[in-house]
């Protein structure tokens, strides 16, 4: 009987750390959809912009196979547009914070950016996708680890029920 006891707590446990998990994946996703409007507060004024650099951004992730004891590295390439725009008769070159691959935008292309004109090099730009596709992939992990979560929590009460039943 300790022994389900045990278990039951250890289901409800790990219900409550996914779940737990879940939510802050869910909040991230959340913010990210809502960065775009943000923005759009403080950053009025409409600029047309020329991406004239796409920086090569490079993350090493190191991967380790713990039977063997050997560890490999990969590398993934992301690319961030660097913007040049004239506001208010100042030159402007701003980097964007998000970079994604393929680039959002090709070296040369005029894009629309939306910046604050108390401080232009405070932008966004309306037609990048990236943190809504960001918003999108968080949000959707987090949903599937909330469900995973509940689901943890109902099998831990139904066990929990069938085990009173039995004793009764």
């Amino acid at each position: 009987m300790q022994k389900n006891i045990n278990e039951i707590k250890l289901l409800k446990l790990i219900g409550v750390f996914i779940i737990i998990f879940s939510i802050i994946f869910i909040l991230i996703g959340s913010f990210s959809f809502m960065l775009p409007k943000i923005k759009s507060n403080t950053c009025t004024e409409s600029v047309n912009a020329q991406v004239i650099e796409n920086i090569v951004v490079k993350n090493r992730h190191k991967k380790i196979k713990h039977h063997k004891k050997t560890s490999y590295s990969t590398t993934s390439t992301t690319y961030r547009p660097v913007f040049s725009f004239t506001y208010n008769g100042t030159e402007y070159k701003v980097e964007s914070k998000t970079s994604s691959n393929p680039p959002a935008f090709q070296k040369g292309e005029i894009v629309e950016l939306k910046i604050d004109p108390d401080n232009p090099e405070n932008f966004y730009a309306p037609s990048d996708k990236t943190t809504k596709i960001i918003g999108i992939v968080f949000t959707g992990i987090g949903a599937v680890f909330f469900i995973t979560g509940i689901i943890f929590e109902i099998i831990a009460i139904k066990k929990k029920n069938h085990k009173n039943y039995e004793y009764l």
